[in-house]
């Protein structure tokens, strides 16, 4: 440090100077030593003014200085304080504002990308109002005003929807969705989520007006493949409509097919119905039902053709060998001496049958085998229960006799 009074540099740690031996002011104390020193030169100055005035003949040095002169630097001082005083505040308070306009900024910011525009909207009017030349509030809130009138159009086009105004909800979609197409901010993507949100409902309400009037499983199955790829409380909804309704349709065709004894038909419609509802209770119920009568059918049938069969082997065997019933056979000796043979016969087999021949043998009174003859059956065709006749002559007899019939042939039509 330099000594205060003759200048010389000392070297560090002294306490006085080497040259004057001077005591060494601590720099850090310079401002207190000033205004000290100041105060101690008016306190002086005071003196020797008394002083001076006894010792009129001693000159005043000429370095020393009057009150005015040491006041006329400080005011220039206090004024410079002031000033800074009040740019300090000036500054202090335009950055508080600035601090809260940033505040408010982000705050809209962070309230629109969550869809809340109205909220965001008044943060941002509350902020131009403390910055009104701020250009980025001005076009945050245009494009945040934009967001929020096209989620209000949505919110129009939802209680379209639920009132059953499909046509007008439809047009109000595809507006909004036009319009979303020129936008790509951040502050879209709440809108863009509703938008696809009411399309959803949209497509289910078209689906579920649909879905009333079809009556197939066919039909249904598609609309069903529909409605599996919207996702949705709503289409869940009008998935397990479809789902009930396909089920129900499934049992009633089933049990038409059921009444008309076509079992496999109808288990093939059971299980086409438990592939889209495969938990539906009473769908499994009527399945188990189904198998039970195909088996009590199957079994009854079985019975039936084995019974048919024997009654067939019956039956056969009868028109094979039992066809033909006589009903009569007459013998009467002419005035020639020729036997005349008559008779009828009923065709007893369960088909018609033709070209029967009748075979008859002639005994004379006193059991004398005279002869056999053959005699065919008029009509040559029968049918069955009808009665036919047969008659012939048997030559040279010359006396009464009796006759028989004891084999007939036929054919089975």
């Amino acid at each position: 440090m330099y000594c205060h009074v003759c200048g010389t540099k000392s070297s560090p740690g002294d306490s006085t100077c080497r040259k004057c031996r001077t005591k060494l002011l601590d720099p850090s104390s310079t401002e207190e030593q000033i205004w000290a020193e100041t105060a101690v030169g008016l306190e002086t100055g005071t003196g020797n003014t008394d002083h001076s005035l006894s010792r009129q003949q001693q000159p005043a040095p000429q370095s020393h200085k009057g009150p005015g002169q040491a006041f006329s630097w400080i005011i220039p001082l206090l004024l410079a304080a002031l000033m800074g005083a009040l740019l300090t505040y000036y500054y202090n308070q335009e950055s508080g504002v600035n601090a809260e306009v940033q505040s408010l900024h982000q705050q809209a910011e962070k309230a629109a990308l969550d869809g809340k525009y109205a909220e965001a909207l008044q943060l941002l009017d509350t902020a131009i109002a403390k910055r009104p030349n701020y250009d980025a509030l001005k076009q945050d809130r245009q494009i945040t005003a934009k967001a929020s009138n096209l989620m209000n159009q949505l919110d129009e086009a939802a209680v379209s929807l639920k009132t059953g105004k499909l046509s007008a909800g439809d047009k109000t979609i595809q507006a909004v969705t036009k319009e979303l197409k020129e936008r790509e901010e951040p502050v879209f993507g709440k809108v863009r989520a509703a938008l696809n949100n009411r399309k959803v409902t949209l497509s289910v309400l078209k689906v579920k007006k649909e879905i009333d009037g079809l009556t197939t499983v066919e039909a249904l199955a598609e609309k069903l493949d529909t409605v599996s790829k919207l996702k949705g409380n709503e289409a869940q909804a009008v998935q397990k409509q479809i789902i009930d309704k396909l089920a129900g349709i499934s049992y009633k065709q089933a049990e038409q097919q059921v009444k008309k004894k076509d079992f496999t038909a109808a288990l093939q419609t059971v299980d086409q119905g438990l592939s889209y509802a495969p938990e539906d209770d009473k769908l499994t119920a009527y399945r188990e039902r189904v198998l039970s009568e195909k088996k009590a059918f199957e079994k009854a049938e079985a019975e039936r053709i084995q019974l048919a069969e024997q009654q067939a082997a019956e039956e056969d065997l009868k028109n094979r060998t039992a066809a033909v019933s006589v009903v009569n056979v007459d013998a009467a000796l002419d005035n020639y001496g020729d036997l005349y043979i008559s008779g009828s016969i009923i065709n007893n087999a369960t088909r018609p049958i033709s070209s029967v021949t009748i075979m008859v043998d002639i005994y004379g009174t006193d059991g004398t085998y005279l002869g056999q003859t053959y005699v065919d059956v008029y009509p040559s065709w029968l049918e069955v229960g009808e009665e036919g006749f047969f008659e012939t002559y048997y030559y040279g007899v010359y006396e009464e006799a009796q006759v028989s019939v004891v084999n007939a042939t036929w054919y089975l039509e």
